[in-house]
């Protein structure tokens, strides 16, 4: 992946963060909760490289909290980034024992997954999800999801980015992302460089866009 490519999707992500308005530190209700969910999609040829970045709240004591993540159909080169240690990969997804401190935390992980001209993501999370946020980077791609809204999207670089919103989705409720006009030329065949560019994905895109956040949730509360 160029260093330029890799500069726009951080754009990308900055300018989310930039203009969402600040929410609580952590919600009214006892127990765990996922603050914010943002996926992070950039369409290629024949695949999708998906980073998704949690951040969970935990307004009582710490805790800890068996987490089992279900994947799309054909997820490969499922990378780790921030908060997960020692995950079990299954056939649906992985698990892995999270110790929560009170308060925020997040994780990211990344996957790519095979893609045609039409594709359908479908996503459900274990725990109830208080903002869903979706991005995608690629030019003139379509994005709809079963809930929520469009909100405006993103103009960087002369690139128009979609992007989609939803809040209160009830854990292991699924989410159907469906995203058209998509490049695609043969059956997709994995590749190690899908691999590499999930990865800075993951961590050089969602992980920055949770620290934005997080600042700007601190800065309002003092």
């Amino acid at each position: 992946m160029t260093p330029v490519i890799v500069g726009v999707a951080v754009l990308v992500l900055a300018a989310v963060s930039a203009g969402a308005a600040p929410s609580a530190a952590v919600p009214s209700e006892a127990d765990p909760s996922i603050g914010l969910l943002l996926l992070a999609i950039e369409a290629r040829r024949d695949h999708l490289r998906v980073s998704e970045a949690l951040r969970l709240s935990n307004p009582g004591a710490p805790r800890d909290l068996e987490l089992t993540v279900r994947l799309p159909e054909g997820a490969a080169y499922l990378t780790f980034h921030r908060g997960v240690d020692h995950p079990v990969r299954t056939a649906e997804g992985f698990t892995t024992r999270l110790r929560l401190p009170g308060g925020l935390s997040e994780i990211a992980y990344s996957y790519a997954v095979p893609s045609g001209t039409s594709t359908t993501l479908v996503r459900s999370f274990p725990l109830r999800v208080q903002r869903l946020e979706v991005v995608v980077r690629r030019r003139g791609a379509g994005l709809r999801v079963d809930r929520g809204r469009a909100v405006e999207p993103l103009v960087i670089g002369g690139e128009t980015l979609s992007r989609w919103e939803a809040s209160a989705v009830a854990a292991r409720v699924p989410v159907t992302i469906v995203l058209d006009h998509l490049p695609a030329s043969r059956p997709w065949i994995p590749l190690a460089g899908a691999g590499g560019l999930a990865a800075v994905l993951g961590a050089g895109l969602t992980v920055r866009l949770l620290r934005r956040r997080r600042s700007r949730e601190e800065t309002s509360t003092v």
